[in-house]
């Protein structure tokens, strides 16, 4: 047996056995050959396919045998396959482990197969030499044939057999075909005229030789004659079944191709046998059809109860190609009935008399005669559908029970109208004339049980459940229903013609008087509508029946109105119940009488409170379940109520009105005022002129929930003409606008105050206007050129002022607040920024709700606008490092506001000056750190400013310079100023002018103050801030301020309202006493605000433009912004009217006499210096700091004040660390100056004596030898611009002079760098630029936290320095920080040990490095020499860094 080869090249034997080498065959006898092998793969596809040929049988035949069978057949296929392919595995696992064996039976083998051939071969040649060669002869040659060959080329002498039977015969030509097959049709034609045909088998065709017989539904076949004889046999040449199951068949054919060849010979050999051959054929296949047919349709039910039916369908009797009875409608499955029960009965049989017949479909009992379309479909099974033929019964006897309950229906109501509909057997009912398709009662019938199933859109289900399990116990148990049905839907009318309406529907209402009250008494079928905007008032629909018609109902409509306990959710009381007038819908034709509501003592409704239209005939296309009476009871009660209730709160307040009025066609309602009662404040005068300019007030109703009044009040006379356009006409429309809450009731009590309110802040408003109406003829001329009215609209008077109008302020009396209320803004250009005033606004505010005058606002925003601009423009910011605890911010100045004209910054919260804004365009500016009631005495947590007296002095204007007091006037023993006293100061030290318009002094203003807000904010008093009121005062001009006793009585100033021929404002009625009180601090300081207190403030960030002083651009605020033109801040100085015109602000003006020495006395500065709104805007502008060279000066730009006061820091904490540190201090007799020395050199400190704006160091050298000059100034200059400069850091001066202490050696080293930081430009070799860090900044190495001093001395000096390398883009500038070590004992300079950092990177570093220690080793350091300098310098010629080397 030869071994099956493996696709590992194994071989493995056929039969499965081992393979072995075969016996040695018998001598003389030849070896059979072994048998083929088979591949394992082929082996494996057998089986494989054997097994899903035998899963498709068992596809095709289980559908169609019990579930016992098709258990078993699954068994017995899975124990087979089992079996088979445990047998596989085992050969597989066999030939897997055979290895060996194999190779040597394939050895084997083979040489046996040759052995085999060399035996076999040699006695073939033996076996045809000795036989079939004996007699061999070689024949004669073909000599004509070669003739023939080699001269025609062709073989004319094969043999005619040859031909005759390979070569076919030629075909009969395509007309001898259709000759044929005519006279063929002919022959059959004649054949079955002459023959006894079946009536069933009139249905053939004759063509192409063929008859074909088709019986639908059953069979086709197709016959034909082999001859022209009559004998001559039919034979059937193709039979095909027509029966189909389309429902379980998927498809596929019923009768299996051997059933079809079987039915197919039985035929044909009756056709050969019987006398009547078309007669019996058509026996023989109609009996196997309709056998057929009958096993389908069983099937179908067997399906039909397995899938969707279940019991509902049960088969009775079943016997096989004879009949089929089933049974429906089953009341004993169903569980509703029991003991006798009707069941219904379908039959399908063969009849037997008439077997040529198709199945006959019996019922019991027999349908009803009630539709021929119905009976007809129930009898026919053409179809062939079980499923069909069950619904068709039932569809009949479903329209049977639909017309027995409509009889019974017909007998309660003779007019009745429903009717049936026979594609699904529903009966519609309808339940409430006139009715639509969708509120009919739909009853249906089941057609799987007959049982009723009803609908109705809108019923739950737990209801129609109720009705279902009644009407089939009982079918007469609809009508009570139906009467049930029809007041539900009644109310379901009632709330669905509502429903777009603010209204909420419910059957019951929780009454506390139900029971006594008339509504107790009312039907039981009813329907309470709640309105929700005024939820005291109900609409109660009563419902009844009419007699004679049952599906009608008669509705009647009532008024209720209830009240509630208040805070208690005990149930509402029923007040008012009446009903509406019973022939509405004639009342409706009149047009007037739906548009007037009366009410009675408890708003009773009286007469036509409402209408609709009249009832129409149903017509086609209407909608007949809208309640037309209904939705415009509610829709007129809703609209009306809310002006009853308004109109009933007026006259409860006695407020006269002309009651609900109709507009615009009836389709608006108002009520409109006839007196407005008389505001509380406000005087007779005002009250009058108030009532003759209102010509009308009107209440009306707007909006979607009709909760919204608008109080309509048209004003005439109009006391002020704004420059709005929409404020020019004779009238003036006022609309004030108030909603409801949900809460509230529309048109209550509180719209009528609330509206009182309103006309009270109007009332109050309107007297500030008529008063400021009667001023402005004779207002003073710049007022009028400041300000202008933009809008008054009775409700709000809106000023715009400044040069530009840029800024605006906003006047409105709070009525809950019971004060006037002042808000401030800008408009136009200036929109973008804030308002200047915005400081000072409760302040102002204040001051106008204790005197109330807009000519007096006025002049205060107008002295004060430019003075509030040059403040604003301080900076606010906290700031880090300042002092030696570096972690605490202090803020640089904070702005407190005490009176509208009174202003305090606090510096560093250590120093203090008070701002007093005048008129004529000046400020009074005084320390305010000195008591305003005794100058000996300071105010807690402020320090007097040394100096300030002569600081401010720089700043006062020539003219004022030449009549200030004199040097002995500041002799005078120290004394509280009382208010004379000031005046009389006032009266010296103001300017003396013609009579002319003064003229602003304008500077050339430098920008980059940096905008931020401040942490500071006013004191909390403010009770004595405002002037008194002029009974209490005396009411002067403000030209007549001085007290007649003062020195300067003499000197009349004139009134700052004007310098013409002007009335003063006293003589206006306008009282001053504010301006005159600016001089004094006893009228413009609270004695008992809290000056220490500090706590932030609510100032606006930026600042708008001024008249005098425009407000720079927000770029030009932002810090660390330089400004680029210089004139987009201040105006361009007038050479004609400013000495100062043409000079700039980093020098004093040339035009100005140098300042005089005045002899320091302590309470000095208490006493106010004069300066013009310009000098105060350059003592506050930030700008360069003068005197200094532009390169020299550092980036930090600040204020002249600025500068000031923080040298006057610098120097008290230089006092202090000179304590501190190992300095000696050396006294001075000079004010104001600080001698110390160290072992080298005699320092003194005092301010620059021309501008008091920096710190000068003054050295002298102990030895004059070791110092040259040139690095002296170095040092004072570094000392001016870097240590006591901007931003005046207390480190700074601690690192300082540590440096000054250090060996003289190493104080030169020091120099030089210091020299390459203020002259880079003096080193072009050098790649870097080299800065001497002071403190310590925030980039620096970890060594110690930034801020802190950067200078340490002691056995090893260690300081900081910053490397910027030098490019030509200084934005691409690479900065370093190297902290450098120098021991003093080996004279080394060295890196200091930098803690390694994440995310750093190390080149820079290591690099500095090693250039400090390859110029330690090649430059030994010699005795008393320092190699800082030298160290550094080398290591700025030699440091490259790489391009990844970025610090």
């Amino acid at each position: 047996m030869a071994p099956v080869q493996l696709e590992s090249n194994q071989l493995v034997p056929a039969g499965g056995g081992p393979a072995s080498a075969p016996a040695p065959p018998a001598p003389g006898a030849v070896t059979a050959a072994a048998s083929p092998g088979y591949r394992l793969s082929t082996l494996i596809d057998f089986l494989l396919h054997r097994t899903y040929a035998e899963l498709t049988v068992l596809a095709d035949l289980l559908p169609r045998k019990t579930d016992m069978e098709r258990k078993i057949e699954i068994v017995q296929f899975a124990s087979r396959t089992r079996q088979l392919f445990v047998r596989l595995l085992a050969l597989v696992k066999w030939a897997n482990n055979a290895g060996k064996v194999e190779k040597c039976a394939m050895i084997s083998s083979f040489l046996d197969q040759q052995a085999i051939l060399f035996v076999d071969t040699a006695d073939r040649l033996a076996s045809l030499a000795r036989d079939a060669l004996v007699h061999a002869r070689l024949p004669s040659f073909a000599i004509p044939y070669a003739i023939d060959v080699l001269t025609t080329g062709s073989y004319p002498r094969l043999p005619t057999c040859i031909r005759d039977k390979i070569i076919p015969p030629d075909p009969i030509t395509k007309s001898e075909k259709q000759t044929t097959l005519h006279q063929l049709n002919q022959i059959l034609r004649h054949r079955l005229v002459t023959t006894d045909l079946p009536p069933q088998l009139a249905n053939l065709t004759v063509a192409n030789g063929r008859v074909k017989f088709r019986v639908e539904g059953e069979f086709e076949a197709t016959l034909t004659v082999m001859g022209d004889d009559p004998d001559i046999p039919w034979r059937l040449l193709k039979l095909e079944i027509l029966v189909e199951d389309k429902e379980t068949g998927d498809g596929r054919a019923l009768v299996h191709s051997m059933q079809i060849n079987f039915i197919h010979q039985l035929v044909q050999s009756r056709l050969f046998a019987d006398e009547k051959p078309l007669q019996d054929m058509y026996s023989c296949l109609h009996s196997f059809c309709l056998a057929l047919q009958l096993e389908v349709l069983h099937s179908q039910t067997l399906m039909l109860i397995r899938e969707r039916w279940g019991d509902l369908v049960q088969v009775e009797r079943y016997h096989a190609g004879k009949c089929l009875s089933l049974s429906v409608w089953n009341q004993q499955v169903l569980g509703r009935k029991t003991g006798t029960a009707s069941v219904h009965k379908v039959t399908i049989k063969i009849d037997e008399t008439d077997v040529s017949k198709p199945l006959q479909i019996s019922h019991e009992p027999p349908l009803p005669a009630c539709d021929s379309k119905l009976m007809e479909r129930a009898m026919k099974i053409d179809h062939l559908s079980i499923e069909k033929l069950l619904i068709d019964s039932v569809h009949a006897r479903s329209h049977q029970k639909l017309q027995e309950l409509k009889a019974i229906l017909k007998s309660y109501n003779v007019n009745d109208n429903s009717f049936i509909e026979t594609a699904l057997p529903t009966l519609v009912i309808p339940i409430l004339e006139p009715c639509g398709r969708s509120e009919c009662l739909h009853v249906f019938v089941d057609l799987h049980s007959g049982m009723f199933q009803l609908m109705l859109y809108g019923v739950d289900q737990l209801t129609l459940d109720d009705i279902e399990k009644s009407v089939n116990d009982d079918m007469k148990r609809i009508i009570p229903w139906l009467q049930q049905l029809k007041f539900w839907l009644g109310q379901q009318r009632c709330k669905q013609s509502i429903k777009h309406l603010p209204t909420v529907s419910s059957e019951t209402l929780q009454l506390a008087n139900y029971a006594s009250h008339p509504v107790g008494n009312l039907s039981k079928h009813k329907l309470f509508i709640k309105l929700t905007r005024l939820p005291q008032y109900y609409i109660v629909v009563e419902m009844f029946d009419v007699p004679g018609n049952p599906t009608e109902l008669e509705y009647k409509y009532h008024f209720l109105s209830v009240s509630y306990a208040e805070g208690d959710d005990s149930p509402a009381t029923a007040l008012l119940l009446q009903q509406f007038k019973p022939n509405i819908e004639e009342l409706v034709l009149d047009t007037k009488s739906g548009k007037q509501m009366k009410s009675g003592v408890k708003r009773k409704l009286s007469g036509d409170p409402c209408s609709i239209e009249p009832k129409k005939p149903k017509r086609s296309g209407e909608m007949c379940a809208f309640n037309k009476v209904l939705a415009h009871i509610v829709a007129m009660c809703d609209t009306n109520m809310p002006f009853i209730g308004l109109r009933m709160e007026l006259s409860n307040m006695d407020i006269p009105h002309q009651g609900v009025q109709v507009e615009g066609d009836g389709f608006s309602h108002a009520i409109r005022l006839l007196k407005i009662p008389p505001c509380k404040g406000v005087n007779e005068e005002t009250q009058k002129a108030l009532d003759r300019s209102l010509l009308d007030c009107t209440f009306r109703l707007q909006g979607r929930n009709n909760r919204t009044w608008v109080a309509e009040l048209v004003f005439a006379n109009c006391p002020l003409n704004s420059t709005s356009s929409r404020e020019q006409g004779p009238t003036r429309h006022v609309y004030l606008t108030y909603e409801n809450q949900l809460s509230e009731p529309v048109g209550g009590r509180k719209v009528v105050e609330m509206f009182l309110n309103d006309w009270n802040s109007i009332a109050r408003l309107y007297e500030c206007v008529l008063e400021f109406a009667r001023s402005l003829p004779d207002i003073p001329n710049h007022l009028n050129v400041f300000s202008e009215v933009r809008i008054y609209n009775y409700r709000k008077l809106i000023l715009c002022y400044g040069t530009t109008k840029g800024s605006s302020i906003s006047i409105q009396w709070n009525s809950i607040l019971q004060k006037f209320h002042i808000s401030l803004g800008t408009v136009g250009p200036n929109s973008g920024c804030s308002n200047c005033h915005n400081t000072i606004l409760h302040q102002l505010q204040e001051m106008f709700n204790k005197t109330p005058n807009v000519v007096q606002l006025l002049q205060v925003l107008f002295d004060t606008q430019a003075p509030l601009n040059a403040i604003n423009k301080l900076p606010t910011v906290p700031m880090l490092g300042l002092t030696q605890r570096t972690n605490t911010a202090y803020q640089c100045f904070s702005i407190l506001p005490q009176s509208p004209t009174h202003i305090r910054l606090a510096f560093r919260n250590m120093y203090c000056i008070d701002i007093y804004c005048r008129s004529r365009g000046v400020v009074a500016i005084r320390d305010g750190a000195y008591s305003l009631f005794d100058n000996s005495k300071i105010v807690e947590g402020f320090y007097p400013a040394p100096g300030l007296k002569t600081f401010l002095n720089m700043f006062v204007d020539s003219n004022q310079d030449a009549r200030r007091r004199s040097v002995n006037e500041d002799d005078n023993p120290p004394s509280p100023i009382g208010g004379d006293m000031m005046d009389s100061l006032i009266s010296q030290l103001q300017p003396q002018q013609p009579p002319q318009q003064p003229q602003q002094q304008p500077f050339a203003k430098q920008a980059g103050a940096s905008g931020a807000y401040p942490l500071t904010s006013p004191p909390t008093s403010y009770h004595n801030t405002v002037t008194p009121s002029p009974s209490m005062m005396h009411t002067q001009s403000p030209g007549n301020l001085h007290a007649a006793s003062s020195p300067s009585g003499a000197l009349r100033a004139p009134s700052p309202a004007s310098f013409g021929p002007t009335p003063s404002p006293s003589s206006l009625g306008i009282t001053m006493g504010q301006t005159a009180n600016f001089a004094s601090p006893h009228g413009t300081i609270d004695p008992s605000s809290p000056y220490t207190m500090m706590s932030p403030s609510q100032r606006a960030g930026n600042w708008p433009g001024s008249p005098q002083v425009s407000g720079p651009s927000p770029a030009a605020r932002m810090p660390g912004m330089s400004p680029a033109n210089p004139s987009l801040h201040s105006p361009v100085p007038d050479a004609s009217h400013s000495p100062r015109a043409g000079t700039s602000s980093q020098a004093m003006p040339t035009s100005m006499p140098p300042p005089r020495k005045l002899p320091q006395r302590s309470w000095a500065a208490s006493i106010p210096t004069i300066l013009t709104h310009s000098a105060l805007n350059i003592l506050l502008l930030p700008s360069p700091t003068p005197g200094l060279v532009p390169g020299l000066a550092g980036s930090y730009l600040c204020s002249p004040l600025e500068r000031f006061l923080g040298s006057v820091i610098m120097r008290r904490h230089l006092q202090r660390i000179i304590q501190q540190e190992t300095l000696q201090l050396i006294n001075s007799n000079e004010p104001g100056v600080i001698m110390f020395k160290t072992e080298a050199l005699k320092c003194r400190v005092a301010l620059n004596p021309k501008t008091n704006q920096t710190l000068q160091l003054k050295v002298t050298p102990e030895n004059t030898g070791q110092w040259k000059s040139e690095e002296l100034q170095v040092l004072e200059k570094f000392f001016e611009t870097r240590v006591a400069g901007p931003p005046f850091k207390a480190n700074t001066l601690i690192a300082f002079t540590k440096l000054l202490g250090a060996p003289t050696h190493i104080l030169r080293d020091c120099v030089h760098i210091m020299k390459l930081e203020l002259f880079p430009d003096q080193a072009s070799q050098l790649k870097w630029n080299v800065q001497f860090c002071l403190t310590i900044p925030p980039s620096a190495p970890p060594i110690a936290p930034p801020g802190t001093p950067a200078v340490v001395l002691k056995s090893k000096m260690l300081f900081f320095l910053q490397l910027t390398q030098k490019t030509t883009v200084p934005q691409e500038a690479v900065s370093i920080i190297v902290p450098i070590i120098y021991d003093m004992a080996s004279g080394t300079t060295q890196q200091a040990d930098i803690p390694r950092q994440q995310n750093s990177s190390v080149a820079a570093p290591m690099m500095v490095s090693n250039i400090l220690k390859r110029f330690a080793e090649l430059n030994s350091p010699r005795a008393g020499e320092c190699t800082i300098f030298a160290a550094v310098r080398d290591l700025m010629v030699n440091l490259t860094l790489p391009p990844g080397g970025r610090p």
